[in-house]
């Protein structure tokens, strides 16, 4: 996904969830509580995946801190880690210097 489509999605998933909540135990939940916590799941076990430890990023990081990254800033980690898996997968990302191009 292209930097500007993740941010409006982040933007657009801010939006929605705040919006839209959950009656749990007698008290309003924020759905984005859900929404952070999943994608923050995802992203540690998909970032493992597509090896982005290998890849020139700020956020080339191991899946747990990626995770506590997400958790704790999510509004600038979910669209940047989207953007910069969209790089992983059309090719375009940079390799760090001293790691091989293998292919998935």
């Amino acid at each position: 996904m292209k930097t500007r489509d993740a941010i409006l999605l982040t933007i657009a998933l801010s939006i929605l969830t705040s919006i839209l909540g959950l009656h749990i135990a007698g008290k309003n939940v924020p759905l984005l509580v859900f929404v952070i916590w999943g994608t923050a799941i995802w992203a540690a076990i998909d970032s493992s995946k597509i090896q982005l430890k290998r890849y020139k990023s700020g956020i080339a990081y191991g899946p747990v801190i990626l995770f506590i990254g997400f958790l704790l800033l999510w509004v600038v980690a979910f669209p940047w880690y989207l953007a910069m898996r969209y790089k992983i997968n059309t090719g375009t990302a940079i390799l760090k210097d001293g790691a091989t191009n293998v292919a998935a």
